[in-house]
């Protein structure tokens, strides 16, 4: 009995290696700072979203509300006394 044995190559897909890194919560409270927020209430990362959601003060002093891009740090939302500004 004689066995025969071939040697297969497979090609698989390439595996994306960026890798996107989300920010930090003292990263985004820079550029919180840095856009003129401040007195950070609540910092809280939902990774289920994608996003940072902050309760703080803007330039003039109202009480907001933001929804922040996890990985960009773009300003998704922003609430200000129950109305919305984009």
């Amino acid at each position: 009995m004689c066995c025969l044995l071939q040697s297969y190559v497979v090609h698989a897909d390439p595996v994306d290696t960026t890798v996107v890194k989300m920010l930090s919560v003292p990263s985004a409270m820079k550029q919180l700072e840095s856009d003129g927020y401040y007195d950070f209430r609540m910092i809280k990362i939902e990774r289920k979203h994608n996003e940072i959601a902050v309760k703080a003060r803007n330039r003039v002093g109202d009480s907001v509300e933001l929804e922040m891009d996890l990985y960009s740090g773009i300003i998704l939302h922003e609430k200000t006394h129950g109305e919305e500004i984009q």
